[in-house]
């Protein structure tokens, strides 16, 4: 009985992953973050995101993302900030046209190390303010503004590589949680992973760059997006 059960669960589970449509593509993201100290644990941050996408010939988003932070001890820092984010249609499964997405946000960032390993949280909570797409006779227009919530966890973990102080692997993974309109996460929003290296140039120059694969689940069906991710923060 528990085997009969436990097959008809398997074929069940491809059954619905045969009937989600899969869709692919390739982008390149480049990002340069600016961070100034105001006083000694005060400091601001602009970030801004370039991002194309079908082998770099289209726009997929442009996102500018200013912050607060305050460093509450050597371990935690808070922030606060708001993100403009231009969304593009780039393809048969994105949005039929380019929207917009303003967002406030409030954030922790928790750092400790085990050995060797650099182990990093960040949790974040965005209040997005989205335009909304109508879609009528093959008629689309932006008609409202919708308000929704998401949690995004972040989990990071850096390696010196070759007992190099400026080098290191870096690698995340990233869960985001749709709240939608209620106090609790009602599914999964996206998945990225990221592995790469970290080269740190001076005090106030770091580069990253390295694969970044995105998993966007829908209702009836999943996008992949692979990624070459390039970041630079410059500290003044």
């Amino acid at each position: 009985m528990h085997y009969r059960l436990l097959v008809t669960l398997l074929l069940f589970t491809i059954s619905v992953q045969a009937q989600r449509e899969r869709y692919e593509h390739n982008s390149s993201w480049n990002t340069l973050s600016i961070k100034m100290d105001v006083k000694e644990r005060l400091f601001v941050r602009s970030e801004f995101n370039f991002r194309r996408t079908n082998f770099i010939k289209d726009w997929e988003q442009i996102v500018l993302r200013p912050s607060i932070e305050y460093r509450l001890d050597k371990s935690i820092t808070a922030a606060t900030g708001y993100s403009y984010i231009k969304n593009y249609s780039y393809s048969n499964f994105s949005t039929p046209l380019d929207f917009k997405e303003n967002n406030l946000w409030q954030q922790l960032f928790i750092q400790h190390s085990i050995n060797q390993f650099e182990i990093s949280h960040r949790l974040r909570f965005e209040e997005r303010f989205r335009e909304t797409i109508d879609s009528t006779d093959n008629r689309h227009i932006i008609s409202k503004t919708d308000y929704s919530g998401r949690l995004r966890y972040r989990l990071i973990i850096t390696i010196p590589l070759f007992s190099a102080d400026n080098i290191s692997v870096l690698a995340y993974d990233e869960v985001f949680l749709d709240f939608q309109k209620r106090f609790q996460p009602q599914k999964i929003d996206q998945n990225w992973i990221f592995l790469g290296l970290r080269f740190r140039e001076s005090e106030h120059i770091t580069i990253s760059s390295g694969f970044h694969r995105i998993n966007i689940p829908r209702e009836n069906s999943s996008i992949t997006n692979n990624i070459w991710e390039t970041s630079i923060t410059y500290t003044l």
